[in-house]
């Protein structure tokens, strides 16, 4: 029982990276659109 909840908690970590780095990369890109 425990091993799948960490594998699940696991799965929803990395997707919110993911989804972190995605959204990051747009304000970033954004910004650098804004700034040129």
């Amino acid at each position: 029982m425990s091993q799948e909840i960490l594998e699940i908690s696991v799965r929803v970590d990395e997707q919110f990276d993911v989804n972190f780095n995605l959204s990051d990369g747009v304000l970033g890109l954004i910004l650098s659109i804004f700034e040129g």
